[in-house]
């Protein structure tokens, strides 16, 4: 009588764990096994183990079975539940505004708009429109438009980074032109700073960005090479006002030059560049015979040194950039690099694949839990049918 039971109690329990095994390697599941309340078809067994199972295994099964009904139905589990799904939502919403936003046929068209915008406020100046309101209302209303739609694509950015919106350069430049061009929107002096919304073709050209990126990473060198030449326009600045002030006040210069240190500068400048630099030269040489030699001094140093210094930062800056970047830069660049990024996937759709990992894990860790509690009730099952048996 025990053999005889013990054996389709074993295939039972052999039975649930090669279900279990199955349900956690993905493959298919006995429907018993899928939903722990139902009752599976087992092996036949004595009528004396029915009456025992009936009697003293059943109220064991119908106190678990009905606790976790009643955990499934509180409501901790329910808003837990509405909690995920909410969240679920979100993200699919939050990757969506980014696949769209991003998508380059959306940004190729952000840089037709910016472009036109650009255009039609250079149009915008001429007197056709500036002398008809009709004409100038009609090109408000269009400009109103076009802000419009930068505004809700810099929302879909915003949606889809959150926060660190604020941690990508290009985006923040954006942002702070939309929201000027907001603020400033009634300001009659201050919209004329509206076409500076241009400048977001920067953000949106590769070919520009490496050139703005190339002039940033020079910048301490710039600052230290600016800080040379302020020095020597200081000296020769001082210099000039000492020996050439009386000029102006005795009427021997047409313009005022070195009367002031502030005119000074001005002056200095202009020699700098090479803009008539020889006419003021003369101006003053005509009273002071010497002053040539101040003038090509500083023109030399300022115009001839100082400035090609700048010149070859910048230069070496570009020529530091990686050798697609200068071919991108010069419209030369193949598509050989382009096949080696595109083998690599991005941090998008990297995030997207652990996102579909993770929802799969925990769906496999739920259905394996589910599998557990009914092989556990099982086992339980059996050893009562053994120890009524042995009895």
């Amino acid at each position: 009588m025990k053999d005889e039971n013990s054996i389709p109690n074993s295939s039972i329990s052999t039975s649930a764990a090669s279900q279990a095994i199955r349900r956690s390697s993905g493959g298919s599941v006995d429907p018993s096994l899928r939903d722990p309340q139902s009752k599976p078809s087992l092996h036949p067994i004595n009528d004396n183990d029915a009456g025992n199972n009936d009697s003293g295994g059943v109220s064991g099964d119908d106190s678990s079975r009905n606790s976790e009904v009643e955990e499934e139905n509180s409501p901790q589990s329910g808003s837990s539940k509405l909690c995920r799904d909410v969240f679920w939502v979100l993200n699919r919403a939050r990757l969506w505004c980014g696949k769209f936003v991003n998508n380059d046929r959306v940004q190729l068209t952000m840089v037709v708009l910016i472009a036109v915008n650009a255009i039609m406020m250079g149009i915008g100046t001429f007197d056709f429109v500036t002398e008809n309101p009709e004409v100038e209302e009609r090109f408000e209303l269009v400009d109103k438009i076009f802000l419009i739609i930068f505004t809700v694509e810099l929302a879909l950015q915003f949606l889809y980074h959150g926060l660190r919106l604020f941690l990508d350069g290009w985006l923040v430049f954006d942002f702070a032109i939309i929201v000027l061009s907001w603020a400033f929107a009634q300001a009659q002096i201050i919209r004329a700073f509206r076409i500076f919304r241009a400048l977001r073709l920067i953000t949106r050209v590769e070919v520009m960005r490496n050139l703005v990126v190339a002039l940033f990473s020079v910048m301490p060198r710039m600052a230290a090479i600016g800080l040379l030449l302020l020095l020597i326009f200081y000296i020769f600045a001082v210099m000039f006002t000492q020996l050439f002030k009386d000029m102006w006040e005795q009427e021997q210069t047409e313009y005022d030059y070195f009367s002031r240190l502030d005119s000074t500068f001005f002056t200095l400048f202009q020699v700098m560049t090479l803009d008539a630099w020889a006419d003021v030269a003369r101006d003053v040489m005509a009273v002071y015979p010497w002053a040539w030699v101040p003038f090509i001094a500083f023109v030399i140093i300022s115009g001839f040194i100082v400035v090609n210094l700048i010149i070859a930062v910048i230069c070496d800056a570009i020529s530091a950039l990686h050798e697609d970047e200068r071919a991108k830069l010069h419209g030369t660049y193949e598509s050989e690099s382009e096949d080696i990024e595109d083998d690599e996937p991005d941090s998008e759709e990297q995030i997207k694949a652990l996102e579909t990992q993770i929802e799969e894990l925990t769906r496999i860790q739920e259905s394996t839990m589910m599998t557990l509690e009914y092989l556990t009730q099982q086992l339980q099952m059996v050893h009562l049918q053994q120890n009524q048996t042995d009895s």
